[in-house]
């Protein structure tokens, strides 16, 4: 029987998971993906015996109860957020991001051109021509930390397309979200 490379753990049939040379069960792949935020099929021995032993407390507290697309996991019984850096938004791959609901001072959807998101909803409601040049979720903290940003797409999108109106849809979600993470922690 095949055992984990790094636990040592038997693995089962359906219990394992491939990386670049070797097999892990699921307690280190868990580890290993970051709470399951990202996949490990192209790292290394190393890479994944790293991930498993420097794995910090936070994520180890971090239990996913809701998920906006790919680009934020919720935790409601800790109040906390995680912003998964999407490659495919960010051009790189980097560790997702953990916040506090209590530390977040504002969330906000911004785009270019500057457009409140009620002219948004308006506009998308009426089916008004249009551009956006970006779109971006930007969470701000009470203390000196460096604002965090989702961005959505850089680069013109028309207002009527599919594309626009779906990553809108997934920020609007997101501030919603992340308000109410913040009047949780209010009660």
């Amino acid at each position: 029987m095949q055992t984990c490379d790094i636990c040592h753990g038997k693995l089962g049939f359906m219990n394992k998971f491939r990386y670049a040379e070797g097999c892990i069960c699921k307690q280190c792949y868990k580890k290993a993906s970051r709470q399951f935020t990202e996949t490990i099929t192209d790292k290394s021995y190393a890479q994944i015996r790293a991930l498993c032993s420097g794995e910090s407390k936070i994520t180890e507290d971090f239990e996913v109860t809701g998920r906006i697309g790919n680009y934020l996991l919720v935790d409601e019984r800790n109040r906390m957020i995680c912003v998964l850096n999407n490659r495919m938004v960010k051009q790189q791959v980097s560790a997702p991001d953990f916040y506090h609901a209590e530390d977040i001072r504002t969330c906000e959807i911004l785009c270019e051109p500057q457009i409140s998101p009620e002219e948004i909803e308006k506009k998308l409601l009426q089916k008004e021509e249009g551009m956006i040049k970006a779109l971006r979720v930007k969470i701000s903290f009470k203390d000196a930390r460096v604002p965090a940003e989702i961005s959505f797409f850089e680069g013109a999108v028309r207002m009527k397309s599919f594309a626009f109106r779906q990553s809108f849809g997934f920020a609007r979600r997101i501030m919603e979200e992340v308000v109410k993470l913040q009047e949780l922690c209010v009660e």
